[in-house]
Parts: C-alpha cells; structure tokens; sequence
C-alpha cells in the first residue's frame, strides 16, 4: 500500500473535542495519531461530524480549524486548517 502522507505521524491518544454548528454541538473524540498536516481521530459517532469543523485540544487548551480528509464508522481522518490558536474557553 502507497504511502500518501506529506508529514509523518505519530501516535498519540489525547482527548479533544470537535465543536461544531456554531460552537453550539460538541462531540467527544480520542486523538489517535497527528502530524504537522493533520490527525486521526476516533469519534463514536464519526459520520454525524460536518466537513469543517474546530478541534479544541483539552491538555494545550488549544484550537485549531479542521477539515474531513477521510472518513470511518468511528473514525476521521482530519486536515489542519489553521494554526493552533489558543482556545478562549473550554467546552464541558
């Protein structure tokens, strides 16, 4: 299988957030693996995400632009489209 990746991965698994609909829906995901172009997330309900969305990292209280590259039954595949940004509140 061909690589496509422009950056290399690493594996991680830290709890974020994707917000969403107008910063008024949040769904829970685990980062499973990112690099300096984009990340894998595991979401249990995946295929509910919208196309872009933000992607609030907890631990860096940090934010970031996303868009879908790929998508799974539990699991997306995102694009960084933003730098990081510091998030201005946390959601619940």
């Amino acid at each position: 299988m061909e690589e496509r990746r422009v950056h290399p991965r690493r594996r991680v698994l830290k709890r974020v957030k994707a917000v969403f609909n107008a910063n008024n829906s949040v769904m829970d995901c685990v980062m499973r693996d990112v690099s300096l172009g984009g990340a894998r997330l595991s979401c249990s309900q995946a295929a509910l995400l919208p196309d872009n969305f933000r992607l609030v990292f907890i631990a860096e209280r940090e934010m970031r632009d996303v868009r879908v590259a790929w998508r799974g039954l539990s699991e997306v595949g995102v694009q960084f489209m933003s730098p990081p940004q510091k998030a201005p509140y946390l959601f619940p």
